[in-house]
């Protein structure tokens, strides 16, 4: 091997940063720098709101088994008339309660109407603020084993299910 700062010809040659530069030199040369370590660089990772973003879009993507047992806490129904029986209870105007939770009338109008679906933080703040549970334990639907041709669930089987 060659020694990268005189030259030399030798059998062995280390790496070392001398002034900021990677180089491989001789035992000799080698005073004149210190060792270099093996750097992992740092990947430059998605920032934190890419990253809850991708959560959620992989969340959604992600196929569902409707042959398990699974019980999710998810957005009741009627979150729409919830929100807004509260509020009237309270004596709130859509203007006052929008103020209360720092969000716009209008999103507030549309959540009511039950156009727009409020996201978690939303959700959290017109719980607390309003004194109400908008999101409620649901049961996914479980197939029995003897259900429908080689096990796979009908619409009859629904239908029993139901009864």
């Amino acid at each position: 091997m060659i020694c990268e700062m005189c030259g030399k010809d030798v059998t062995f040659c280390k790496k070392v940063t001398i002034e900021g530069v990677h180089l491989e030199v001789c035992a000799e040369c080698s005073k004149f720098g210190t060792e270099a370590r093996k750097e992992a660089p740092e990947p430059e990772g998605p920032k934190p709101i890419i990253t809850q973003r991708l959560e959620v879009r992989e969340k959604r993507g992600k196929p569902r088994d409707i042959y398990t047992s699974q019980e999710t806490i998810e957005l009741a129904d009627d979150f729409a008339s919830r929100i807004r029986d509260a509020r009237q209870k309270r004596g709130m105007s859509q203007k006052d309660l929008a103020a209360k939770i720092n969000e716009r009338v209008t999103v507030l109008s549309k959540i009511e109407t039950g156009d727009m679906r409020p996201d978690e933080k939303l959700i959290a703040k017109l719980q607390k603020e309003l004194g109400i549970t908008l999101k409620e334990k649901v049961s996914a639907v479980v197939a029995a084993k003897e259900s429908g041709p080689r096990g796979a669930l009908t619409l009859a089987d629904l239908i029993k299910m139901e009864k």
